[in-house]
């Protein structure tokens, strides 16, 4: 039996309020923890051009991946570590 992602179980609201989340949590971040903000969008496009991210999950951690890549110490959960 297949699980519903998670993303697909909030309306319209919660996923704003779960936006607002994460922006709250990347904003923070000290600034030895935050990642620049050009590695930053360099790791958010590799997420959103991989085929294991979804609506901003990863398939393979199960992450934010905008809360993933803000964070100076973070990596790719993938095998092939893209970052």
């Amino acid at each position: 039996m297949e699980r519903p992602c998670r993303t697909c179980l909030f309306n319209n609201t919660e996923r704003k309020q779960i936006q607002k989340n994460i922006e709250d949590y990347i904003n923070s971040l000290s600034p030895d923890e935050k990642a620049g903000e050009r590695l930053y969008k360099e790791r958010l496009k590799i997420c959103f051009e991989c085929a294991d991210c979804f609506d901003g999950l990863c398939r393979i951690c199960g992450c934010f991946v905008q809360a993933r890549a803000a964070k100076a110490r973070s990596y790719c959960p993938g095998t092939d570590k893209k970052w």
